[in-house]
């Protein structure tokens, strides 16, 4: 449940540029989640396996009679948000205008409050070019499924067999915090319109959750169970389920929390084009286009009690699978060509995903599929997909649209 109220006008203040605006406001935000299992999901209800058939509750793990998913705690959560904001319109001359805002808002309990500001410029410098840049910083409370104390399960492949992969909830969170700021340009000549961004986000504790992958790889390097039993891998080795001894041959299940997560530094461009050709075979034809390419995603290493299971590393580039971020090819864009003539509407879009690297190099072994063996993973190649819609403004108010997507049927990379 969301309400806003806001407010505004101008001050009364002339500068070059002309009056000061000004807006004001509050909203207050409800959030609930309930969850509710059959007896036989309830693992409060039943947390053994044996449960069902003797009423007996004894269990080294609370699996529940499905053993590996399904099951999981009633929850019935609610969460409140009260926020103000206030900004301000500067038009210091006719051709920089500034703008200044800033933010607060309390989620209560062990989240807190924050108050975040922001400043935004822009510089018309020519008729044509203007410049533009940002700085502030954000904040996000944990969401309430990420608070409770009940899990979810997914599965891993992990020494030859799927595993379950228990992530649990975790009411000690923390916010995470980002510093913000970005750089750019606007161009607009003629029926030509485009922009150039820089972008940079700092994260402070970011909410993620624990890489299993990582702590597999950790707690048993090259598949050996050197580490078990050792004092320094007490904290990793405790988050293991095994059928018998310490070995990743016997995991039966790997527990990971949502957490705050090591720092994350991030920065790219982002680039616009949009270009109106005019009057084209009695129509009006546009093309344009835009990119993202992500400069770097570099991650501060991540400990599990005093044992670093994830070293410092940049994720541009590559599918990161399992680990704290997620695959992020560096470049990903889109061109279309639109064409309107009376009633009729026809674009064009192509979508473009960069080539990127399954960096799990232990798993690709040359074999007929992937050929031989990859020193860094194996490639993802890049990606092409074409749509086509169709659009038609008929009589009686109706309009008819018709969507092709992925045009030439493309397959996806392997």
């Amino acid at each position: 449940f969301v309400a806003d109220a806001v407010l505004n006008g101008e001050l009364g203040w002339e500068l070059g540029g002309g009056a000061v605006g000004w807006a004001a406001g509050a909203q207050f935000r409800r959030s609930l989640f309930n969850s509710s299992y059959n007896d036989l999901s309830n693992i409060d209800a039943n947390p053994s396996i044996d449960t069902p058939f003797n009423g007996s509750t004894a269990c080294s793990v609370r699996n529940g009679p499905l053993m590996f998913l399904g099951t999981g705690e009633e929850a019935d959560l609610e969460g409140d948000v009260y926020a103000l904001f206030a900004e301000m319109a500067l038009p210091v001359t006719d051709d920089l205008q500034v703008q200044l805002a800033a933010r607060y808002e309390d989620y209560g309990g062990e989240t807190g409050s924050t108050l975040n500001p922001k400043i935004a410029v822009r510089w018309q410098a020519t008729e044509a070019l203007a410049f533009r840049a940002s700085a502030g910083s954000t904040f996000r409370g944990p969401p309430l499924t990420q608070l409770t104390t009940s899990s979810v399960t997914a599965l891993s492949f992990i020494g030859g067999a799927f595993r379950a992969i228990d992530i649990f909830g975790n009411p000690d969170l923390e916010p995470e915090k980002a510093t913000t700021y970005s750089v750019g340009a606007i161009l607009n000549v003629g029926n030509f319109k485009g922009s150039i961004d820089y972008w940079n986000f700092d994260f402070e504790n970011p909410i993620v959750a624990e890489p299993s992958a990582s702590m597999v790889n950790t707690m048993f390097p090259n598949g050996a169970s050197t580490n078990c039993g050792q004092a320094a891998y007490a904290d990793l080795q405790a988050r293991f389920v095994f059928q018998g001894a310490c070995s990743i041959a016997t995991i039966s299940r790997v527990r990971t929390n949502w957490t705050n997560g090591p720092g994350v530094k991030t920065s790219g461009i982002d680039v616009l084009a949009d270009y109106d050709a005019g009057d084209v075979w009695g129509g009006d034809l546009r093309i344009g286009g835009s990119l993202t390419y992500t400069l770097e995603y570099k991650v501060d290493a991540f400990k599990i009690g005093d044992v670093t299971v994830e070293k410092e590393f940049d994720a541009a580039g590559y599918l990161n699978y399992q680990l704290t971020a997620t695959s992020l090819p560096q470049l990903k864009g889109s061109v279309y060509a639109e064409y309107t003539h009376g009633a009729h509407n026809l674009r064009w879009t192509v979508n473009y995903i960069d080539s990127y690297v399954d960096q799990r190099a232990s798993i690709f072994a040359a074999n007929p599929v992937n050929g031989a063996i990859q020193p860094e993973g194996a490639k993802i190649d890049e990606s092409w997909v074409h749509e086509l819609d169709y659009r038609v403004f008929l009589p009686w108010d109706v309009t008819v649209n018709v969507s092709i997507d992925n045009l030439f049927d493309t397959e996806p990379s392997f």
